[in-house]
C-alpha cells in the first residue's frame, strides 16, 4: 500500500481524517496537523508532504511565477472578513470611506486582507491608494508587488506589534486575520468598524453569494499528471471527512456554545446545507473574484485563470 503524507489543520471538515473515520482504500494516509505549510513546503528537496494546506494568496503568487504546484478544490479555511477590521474610537472613522487618509495596519500579502481590501474598494467605495498602509512585512516585500499607482506600504519596525500600535494610538485601524480580539476590545477605545459585523457579512453574502476562501489543499503538478488515482483517492477522503463533519454539526450536545443551534439553523436557512462545495464549478465566481482582487492589488505577476490554479477535473 502506497504511503501518502498530508498536512492540514484540524477543522470540523477534517477531523475525520485525523481520527481514521475518513480513509483512502488503496493508499495509507498519514495526516499531520499543520495549518499552513505553504508552497515551499511542497517543493523543497526535503519536502515532508505530498499534499498540504496552503494560503491562497501565496499560492497565487507562486503559480503566477510558474511554480509547479496546483490547488485541489478542497477549501479548508473560509471566513468572512468584515468582522476583522478594527478602528480606534478617536480616529474619526465612522464609515469605510473614512479609512482614507488614515494609518491602517495590515499584512499586505495575506489572503484575508486581499479579500478585505477588495470588498472595501468594490462594495464600499474606498480608494485604496488614499489609505496609509502600515505593513507587517519586511521593507523589501513591497518590491515583490506591482502596487497600484499611488499606493504605498510603510513597513513596521522589526518585532513591532500592530495590535500594540493600535492600542497605543500609533495607527488608526487594523485589518488583519491574526488578532487577539479580547485584547483589542477589552480596554475600550477600539471597536470593529462595522458595529453589526455579522449582519454586514450576511448582507454581503446575500449580494455576492461569495464565501471568501482562505486556504486550500495543494500538491505538485507531477502528482496530478503521474498519479491521478492517488489524487482522486485523497480528494475523496477529504470529501468524506467533510460529509462526516457536517453531519456531526447537527448534534451540538458536546459544544460549549449554548446557542449553537440558533447560528447553525440561521446559516442553513441563509446559505443552504453546504455553502462551500468541494468543486471548482460551485465556487468559480468566488475564485475569479479573488484572482481579480490579487491582480488589481499587485499580488502576483499577472491575473491567473481559474484552470491555471485549480485541478478542475475534481468535483465533490
Amino acid at each position: 500500500m502506497c504511503a501518502v503524507r498530508v498536512a492540514c489543520r484540524r477543522h470540523d471538515w477534517t477531523n475525520a481524517l485525523f481520527d481514521g473515520r475518513a480513509t483512502a482504500p488503496s493508499i495509507e494516509l498519514t495526516v499531520t496537523e499543520q495549518a499552513n505549510v505553504g508552497v515551499d513546503g511542497l517543493l523543497a528537496d526535503d519536502a515532508r508532504f505530498e499534499y498540504a494546506e496552503c494560503g491562497l494568496s501565496g499560492l497565487i503568487v507562486a503559480r503566477a511565477k510558474g511554480a509547479p504546484v496546483v490547488a485541489l478544490p478542497i477549501f479548508i479555511r473560509n471566513a468572512f472578513r468584515q468582522s476583522y477590521i478594527f478602528v480606534r474610537d478617536d480616529a474619526g472613522i465612522s464609515t469605510p470611506k473614512d479609512l482614507e487618509g488614515k494609518r491602517i495596519g495590515t499584512r499586505y500579502n495575506m489572503t484575508a486582507t486581499v479579500w478585505a481590501r477588495g470588498f472595501l474598494q468594490h462594495d464600499y467605495g474606498v480608494r485604496l491608494e488614499r489609505v496609509h498602509w502600515v505593513n507587517d512585512e519586511p521593507a523589501e516585500a513591497a518590491a515583490g508587488y506591482r502596487l497600484p499607482k499611488g499606493l504605498t506600504l510603510e513597513p513596521v519596525a522589526a518585532g513591532a506589534d500592530l495590535q500594540g500600535l493600535l492600542l497605543d494610538g500609533k495607527i488608526d485601524g487594523l485589518i488583519h486575520a491574526a488578532v487577539d480580539v479580547d485584547r483589542l476590545l477589552a480596554g475600550g477605545g477600539v471597536r470593529r468598524l462595522f458595529a453589526d459585523a455579522g449582519g454586514e457579512e450576511r448582507a454581503w453574502w446575500a449580494r455576492t453569494h461569495i464565501v471568501p476562501m482562505m486556504n486550500v489543499l495543494a500538491c505538485r503538478e507531477d502528482i496530478v499528471r503521474d498519479r491521478p488515482d492517488e489524487l482522486r483517492e485523497v480528494f475523496a477522503a477529504f470529501v468524506r471527512a467533510k460529509e462526516l463533519g457536517m453531519a456531526a454539526q447537527h448534534n451540538n450536545r458536546d459544544s460549549g456554545l449554548f446557542w449553537f443551534w440558533e447560528t447553525f439553523e440561521e446559516q442553513g436557512r441563509l446559505m443552504g446545507p453546504d455553502p462551500v462545495p468541494y468543486s471548482v464549478g460551485g465556487n468559480r465566481h468566488a475564485i475569479e473574484t479573488l484572482l481579480h482582487y490579487c491582480a488589481e492589488q499587485g499580488i502576483g505577476d499577472r491575473e491567473l485563470g481559474v484552470g491555471e490554479l485549480f485541478v478542475e477535473s475534481l468535483d465533490g
